[in-house]
């Protein structure tokens, strides 16, 4: 696997948001170390990007799914959200959903990089 600046703890959080969408099966998580609500919400965001770049939901939904997961956990990351959503709603154009989807990226680069290694492994073990 490749080097990750993740802690365990949000590599388990990760592992289990990738298990509960289905786009891991049956791995098992060795670790003693238990997310904390934070970290689980932004696995579970970075999974629903992780969708996105997969073409299996479009960027309103990715919103909107981000939004319900990070509120009352991840406040200024909510609060991100909300901003970029109501920009696309009163402009829905490709240029602004790019630029989103390219902040959000960099925000989550380190778990992207993670579920890509990850789900990179499991593909060749199967």
């Amino acid at each position: 696997m490749t080097t990750t600046f993740l802690s365990k703890s949000q590599q388990v959080a990760l592992q289990q948001a990738l298990i509960s969408s289905k786009l891991l099966n049956s791995y098992t998580i060795n670790s003693d170390n238990t997310p904390s609500s934070e970290q689980q919400a932004y696995s579970h965001i970075a999974v629903t990007l992780y969708r996105f770049n997969l073409q299996k939901i479009k960027w309103s939904s990715f919103l909107k799914t981000a939004i319900s997961t990070a509120t009352d956990v991840c406040q200024w990351i909510s609060s991100e959200l909300v901003r970029c959503q109501q920009d696309y709603q009163a402009q829905p154009n490709d240029a602004l959903m790019i630029e989103q989807h390219a902040f959000f990226s960099g925000v989550f680069s380190e778990e992207l990089a993670y579920i890509d290694a990850l789900l990179g492994t499991e593909a060749q073990e199967n």
